[in-house]
């Protein structure tokens, strides 16, 4: 590692001096003026080269002592990382010099780096855990309904009905946790009436269900995926005329943008 605090670039001065003219002013010729840009470019290589020494030695250290790592979670001001920053003041100006004001500074750029690089995983990480538990409602949902339904007892279904295409997590309807933490299902609205009605009559069969208030607000704005049947879908839904833009069917399972109580009034309930 080069030495962090680099060279003195206290010359400018004397490098800067200028010509006197008849009167009074100073001239620079282009070979003075050009001088300074290079003192100045060479500013922002020395203090370039002292961030990358920071990151360097602040990387190193905290593999070689992880209990010595700031917390994320606090300021770089809290008592915690205050401790764990004076710790590397000290090992960084042991090993390379330099001032603590200015290791502080340094440090305290890439504390902040590190953090928001922190918080983007942790958004990642929270959102794909979201995502993951209500595609495990919906895959519940699908095989509940699934379980107590009898083709026999339906015959008002089209004749080409599949249970395969009907009762697929992408059918059923998406939910929403609040921020009380309270599950709450919306509407799907390319789904008939008639299947809707259909699953909401599965959903009093079930011997163990959930019951789950309904939010208009949460209906969902997705297109069916391709291969749901048509007879699934609204007619009102298909006289509109849309443009199909392909989705990840993951996604479209994980939304929590909709519900089984399509064009229920708010405060109604439905059963998971």
């Amino acid at each position: 590692m080069e030495s962090p605090t680099g060279s003195s670039t206290g010359g400018l001065a004397s490098g800067a001096r200028g010509n006197a003219t008849p009167g009074g002013s100073r001239s620079y010729s282009g070979s003075q003026s050009g001088g300074i840009g290079a003192v100045v470019s060479q500013q922002k290589v020395e203090k370039n080269r002292f961030q990358a020494n920071i990151r360097a030695f602040v990387d190193h250290l905290f593999i070689a002592q992880p209990a010595a790592r700031w917390d994320y979670k606090q300021s770089f001001k809290a008592p915690r990382n205050a401790h764990v920053t004076h710790h590397v003041i000290q090992s960084f100006h042991a090993a390379y010099g330099g001032s603590y004001e200015r290791i502080e500074h340094g440090l305290g750029v890439y504390f902040s780096s590190l953090k928001a690089k922190h918080r983007t995983t942790d958004d990642k990480a929270m959102m794909k855990q979201q995502r993951d538990r209500r595609r495990a409602r919906r895959i519940k949902k699908a095989a509940g309904r699934r379980k107590v339904f009898d083709y026999a007892q339906y015959p008002f279904l089209p004749a080409d009905f599949d249970a395969q295409l009907c009762f697929v997590p992408s059918a059923m309807s998406p939910e929403h946790t609040d921020d009380d933490g309270e599950v709450k299902v919306g509407g799907l609205p390319w789904r008939s009436q008639t299947f809707t009605k259909l699953f909401r009559h599965l959903d009093t069969l079930r011997p163990k269900r959930t019951v789950r208030p309904t939010n208009p607000n949460l209906n969902s704005d997705a297109l069916p995926l391709p291969d749901v049947p048509s007879f699934m879908l609204d007619q009102a839904y298909l006289a509109i005329e849309r443009t199909y833009q392909p989705h990840d069917s993951e996604d479209d399972i994980e939304m929590g943008t909709s519900s089984d109580e399509a064009g229920s009034p708010s405060g109604s309930t439905v059963y998971m």
